[in-house]
């Protein structure tokens, strides 16, 4: 079975003659209107860290850290 989440779903717009002349574009073609976040890599590396550790502790491996992203035996 196949399935798209429906918070993926937009609706097409029109483009009107006002925004075809400011960007250049045909009048009448297709516009999309999505709002997009982007974050750093510091954020995106904390995230997968956290991530990570919260998945290897329900795995009951608390004996693991992360070094650069990877988990290896803590032996301290």
């Amino acid at each position: 079975m196949f399935g798209v989440k429906q918070s993926l779903v937009v609706d097409l717009e029109k483009v009107d003659k006002a925004t075809a002349e400011q960007y250049g574009v045909a009048e009448g073609s297709w516009l999309l209107r999505q709002d997009f976040v982007l974050t750093t890599q510091d954020e995106t590396e904390k995230l997968r860290d956290k991530l990570a550790t919260e998945a290897l502790q329900k795995l009951g491996l608390n004996n693991l850290k992360l070094v650069d992203h990877l988990p290896v035996p803590d032996l301290d």
